[in-house]
């Protein structure tokens, strides 16, 4: 009898471990949508020209090393203030024929009084934009439970912009603009593993942490504008 009951126990256990074992893996992405431009800063009228600005460098300083990062990110903000549409913007690919890629890399163009009258002079808008990468995390947490395994995964980036006169170097406006994205995995105990981290959920909360503060920046250019009046 107790040989018998052993066998059913064994044989019960053993369907567990087969049917946690075959589970199949899933995977649940959670984006954080990217922002909206809010109603405060209305398109300017068709009878005004709207200011021309350029991205006058992009600096990476976060702990992520990643060589193109701050021609990624450039890049992104350029579509996304042309989106906007608040202003005219110098076109990201022209910006890298005139500049070296360490004064773009660096923002020493924005950073020595000299190169930004030369930039100023060449460039012909009224206001530049320079950015930076100030946070940039992967972040990992595993939990075990006794039919399963899970894993989520966050990204984390946040994003410094700063505008100021061409002519003069004054400060205007600033902006921070932060995006999360969460990646969730869930597996049987013997499912195998439970996925890895997709680089292109780093493009994406790239471009939602630039489109936040391209926005916010937009928004506080507009309101300087208006005490200015």
């Amino acid at each position: 009898m107790k040989r018998n009951n052993r066998i059913i126990f064994t044989l019960f256990l053993s369907c567990l471990l087969l049917c946690g074992g075959c589970a199949p893996v899933t995977q649940e992405v959670k984006t954080v949508p990217a922002p909206q431009i809010v109603k405060e800063t209305p398109a300017p009228k068709s009878s005004v020209k709207k200011k021309l600005i350029a991205i006058i460098g992009f600096e990476n300083k976060s702990t992520y090393s990643a060589d193109k990062l701050w021609d990624t990110s450039a890049q992104l903000l350029f579509s996304n203030l042309l989106e906007i549409g608040h202003f005219r913007v110098v076109e990201w690919e022209r910006m890298k024929q005139l500049f070296d890629w360490e004064e773009l890399s660096t923002s020493s163009l924005v950073k020595v009084p000299e190169k930004r009258s030369k930039a100023s002079k060449i460039l012909l808008c009224e206001y530049f934009v320079n950015g930076t990468v100030t946070f940039f995390d992967v972040s990992q947490k595993a939990r075990v439970s006794a039919m399963s395994k899970s894993k989520t995964i966050e990204t984390t980036i946040r994003i410094d912009l700063l505008m100021q006169d061409a002519q003069s170097g004054e400060y205007v406006a600033a902006a921070k603009g932060e995006a999360t994205e969460r990646q969730e995995f869930e597996a049987g105990l013997l499912g195998g593993g439970t996925g890895t981290w997709d680089p292109k959920s780093a493009d994406r909360v790239l471009n939602s942490a630039i489109n936040d503060a391209a926005v916010k920046l937009t928004n506080a250019y507009y309101r300087h504008e208006q005490n200015n009046r």
